[in-house]
């Protein structure tokens, strides 16, 4: 029953919404008549420029149209409206002449729909009306102002470049580019929103990536219908294999170097106007094993970290429900002297030791939102004097056990040692059913519910590539890049779990430097 209303939800916003015109109106040669079509569109909007002028020296009426805080003044001023004040009569006669030969702009296009013109002065160009002519010139010179490229601040790597995405899409696509500097990497525009018509672009390096996921990708892009783009999540769940599983099966990252060996791995890459962030799919569980610094550091210490994170993945998810079962079922397998100090701890304490970890958990779960909410500032002195002061005044007031305090701040530390904040989210979701199953049925409960997590994990897909792949199926060339991490001169081929056109990396160092002479 839940499925069918999800279902109807979904078919139901895919109803085309009547925000858009999608009919063909064309641009009338009557200077007078477009001032009054776009003075009907926009209303009575402050910053919408129309400026009548007379150009091809005194010759000829114009109408130049933009918003004012959207486009590169200074462009406006000295390459459209000079220039064309300055134009030969003769010119007035050709308004291709005109954007060809006149305007001394970096990209300008024709148009004689007034609704790709009203859609081109939204989104920041310059629009220039010749009286006579039917058609106009689009000018494309966005100039609003965007943030400075600056250091990542969830994905921090302690080695690697500094510079991490920011909310202009363009520059964006030029830190890949810089990265890439191959004529097959493709950048396709959507828009997004009938009402917010964002811009969303697919990234894909032809000849690597498999057509059919990029047709895919297409397919679902094209699909969404929404009359507002809010958050790169809103892709996210319309993207997504399984809409309704807690995992993410698409990555978000704000590292431009990460994009670019995604992309070089035969993957694909989407990026909107006005989020910091690209969304990378297919992908396997094992990237949320990975962080930049692996690939900056010796092999050894990047296969022991990442061994690491997968106890922390284990810890973050299992360990309050297992200290909850052996408290509650299992006295006997711990160690005589660590239950009897266990038992002292909680001698005094008035609730059962599920209510005593649940409020811990959920107290500990404040304090991060408060640190996250709060001024930088102020933010982490509150999380970390929070977290002390609480914790010490509930043991002293005798609410809490030591060993609940211990554990849930362990458990806590080490979902910051995450890579990727998204993908510490599910386990920090499903450790309160887990810690619920172990009060009532003990390890074997917790052993059952991480199985059904597990079996859940194993029936995802992203784009169709096996969620837990290179582990299930099993693939022994992909573990060089996953659970373990080979130099970098032993990946010979691109992984095998998303399909490729081109398998072979075609490194310099196919084989080990020691050998290149034999």
């Amino acid at each position: 029953m839940f499925k069918k209303v999800i279902k109807k939800l979904l078919t139901e916003n895919k109803k085309p919404s009547s925000g858009r015109q999608d009919r063909q109106q064309p641009v009338d040669a009557d200077l007078n008549q477009v001032m009054r079509e776009l003075k009907q569109h926009f209303g009575q909007t402050s910053d919408l420029v129309l400026r009548k002028l007379l150009v091809g020296s005194g010759t000829t009426s114009a109408l130049v149209v933009y918003l004012e805080n959207m486009v590169d003044l200074k462009v406006v001023n000295e390459s459209i409206i000079a220039k064309l004040q300055v134009a030969p009569a003769e010119m007035m006669k050709d308004i291709k002449v005109l954007a060809y030969s006149v305007l001394a702009v970096h990209k300008v296009n024709l148009s004689d729909d007034m609704n790709q013109v009203i859609q081109s002065i939204l989104e920041g160009s310059t629009v220039i009306f010749i009286g006579g002519a039917g058609r106009a010139m689009i000018a494309v010179n966005p100039g609003y102002e965007k943030r400075s490229i600056s250091s990542p601040e969830l994905e921090v790597n302690v080695e690697g470049p500094r510079e991490a995405f920011i909310e202009s899409r363009p520059v964006n696509l030029t830190m890949v580019r810089r990265r890439i500097k191959d004529s097959n990497l493709r950048f396709e525009n959507f828009t997004i929103g009938t009402r917010s018509n964002t811009t969303v672009t697919l990234g894909y390096l032809q000849g690597i990536t498999d057509p059919g996921i990029v047709e895919e990708a297409r397919r679902r892009l094209k699909s969404i219908k929404i009359d507002g783009f809010l958050g790169m999540e809103i892709i996210q769940e319309y993207l997504k294999d399984q809409p309704l599983s807690v995992f993410p099966t698409i990555m978000k990252t704000e590292r431009p170097e990460k994009v670019a060996a995604c992309l070089l791995e035969g993957r694909v890459a989407i990026f909107a106007d006005g989020y910091p962030y690209g969304m990378v799919a297919p992908i396997t569980f094992t990237h949320f094993l990975q962080a930049g610094d692996d690939y900056y550091e010796n092999f050894y210490f990047a296969t022991f970290v990442r061994w690491m994170r997968i106890l922390v993945f284990i810890t973050t998810l299992t360990l309050p429900s297992l200290y909850v079962a052996l408290v509650t079922h299992h006295w006997e397998m711990m160690p005589t002297s660590l239950a009897l100090s266990i038992a002292g701890g909680r001698e005094g304490v008035p609730f059962p030791v599920l209510v005593e970890a649940l409020a811990m958990e959920f107290i500990f779960e404040i304090l991060r939102e408060a640190g996250v909410r709060l001024p930088r500032a102020v933010g982490q002195a509150v999380s970390i004097v929070g977290t002390l002061v609480i914790g010490q005044s509930a043991v002293q007031a005798g609410l809490v056990s030591p060993g609940i305090v211990i554990v849930v701040a362990f458990t806590g530390i080490a979902s910051f040692a995450i890579p990727i904040y998204t993908a510490s989210i599910p386990f920090r979701i499903l450790r309160f059913p887990l810690m619920v199953i172990s009060s009532q049925v003990g390890i074997p409960g917790l052993v059952a519910g991480v199985l059904v997590i597990w079996g859940h994990m194993t029936s995802l897909t992203s784009f169709g590539v096996p969620y837990l792949a290179p582990l299930m199926p099993f693939q022994a060339k992909d573990m060089k890049d996953s659970l373990f991490r080979v130099p970098r001169w032993a990946m010979v081929t691109r992984p095998q779990s998303v399909p490729s056109m081109d398998p072979d990396r075609l490194d310099v160092y196919n084989v080990p430097p020691g050998e290149k002479n034999k």
